[in-house]
């Protein structure tokens, strides 16, 4: 090879080397700046959802829940009122379900008011952690 054929040759491999780092340098740019625009519609969304009065709906939310469990079942313990629950039997051969009736007494506190309840008492100890 001569020497004006490597440095044509050289010349046309730095150029494409150096055109193919730069495109991959724009692209991070232009990579960057959507992220910040990302990142600032994030900021702005979760902003506009404090200022929506969440704080106040998760107390309410929570005194109704706690409500559900510690004072009402202590004020129902002292009437007569009927709770109708349900329960499953099984019917022919076992293949058959029923669903039969059953009036007692007392209060019932069901189970997604418990899972609930749960929920609360995990997420304010959960939070009280992290300060």
């Amino acid at each position: 090879m001569t020497p004006e054929l490597l440095a044509m040759l050289g010349g046309g491999v730095s150029g494409f080397i150096m055109k193919m780092i730069a495109t991959q340098a724009e692209n991070q740019a232009r990579l960057f700046e959507q992220t910040l625009s990302k990142q600032k519609a994030a900021d702005e969304s979760a902003n506009q959802a404090s200022s929506r009065g969440g704080v106040l709906m998760r107390r309410v939310i929570t005194s109704v829940v706690l409500f559900a469990i510690v004072v009402v079942p202590t004020v129902v313990a002292f009437t007569d009122i009927g709770v109708s629950v349900n329960r499953e039997t099984n019917g022919f051969l076992g293949l058959f379900k029923t669903v039969k009736w059953d009036q007692i007494s007392g209060y019932v506190i069901l189970p997604e008011v418990r899972q609930a309840a749960l929920a609360i008492v995990g997420f304010y100890f959960g939070s009280s952690q992290v300060k």
